[in-house]
């Protein structure tokens, strides 16, 4: 909890914001991030997207290390982090850090009953698609729920108030991308 709290600060000043500044671009109140920064508070997923929105970066900058420049990426999933769901599952992120891209890949793996997150949420990214890889799951969007099965996808709209269920009795493995 320590190193993220660090790094949220460190991003944040890097870009010479102050915590209410990014807290409004973030969609977040200042006392949360406050808490966060201080490591008095764990963020969830949802919290750790809207900052890279706010801050303008990826989601696995939280995790990763820059390392070095270069015109190509070649990186291991084993190497990856794997990121607790505090709803019963964890995250990878796949992205590369030092691309000039315009979308951000994640593996989802969402345990039998673990949800994404524990409420519905949405972020400032307008487009995402998600191949389910394995599994069943379910997304609940905007006040509708759509299932869907292994080897199926769909794009919608990420600002709009969603969050993933899987409510099967085995484990699930969605590819996430979402536009940046």
């Amino acid at each position: 909890m320590k190193n993220i709290a660090l790094t949220i600060k460190t991003l944040r000043e890097q870009q010479s914001l102050s915590q209410r500044m990014l807290a409004e671009q973030a969609g977040i109140s200042a006392a949360a991030l406050s808490q966060l920064e201080s490591g008095r508070a764990s963020p969830s997923v949802a919290t750790l997207e809207k900052l890279a929105d706010g801050l303008g970066i990826a989601v696995a900058a939280f995790f990763l290390e820059t390392g070095e420049q270069s015109d190509i990426e070649i990186f291991d999933l084993n190497d990856r982090p794997t990121v607790p769901l505090s709803q019963g599952g964890r995250f990878i992120p796949l992205t590369a850090l030092h691309q000039p891209i315009g979308f951000e890949p994640m593996l989802v793996q969402l345990d039998a009953g673990g949800s994404f997150e524990e409420n519905q949420y949405g972020i400032k990214s307008a487009h995402a698609f998600v191949w389910v890889r394995r599994g069943d799951v379910v997304l609940a969007y905007d006040g509708r729920e759509y299932p869907l099965h292994e080897m199926q996808s769909l794009y919608y709209d990420a600002r709009k108030q969603h969050n993933w269920h899987n409510r099967s009795d085995k484990p699930c493995e969605l590819l996430m991308v979402r536009s940046r």
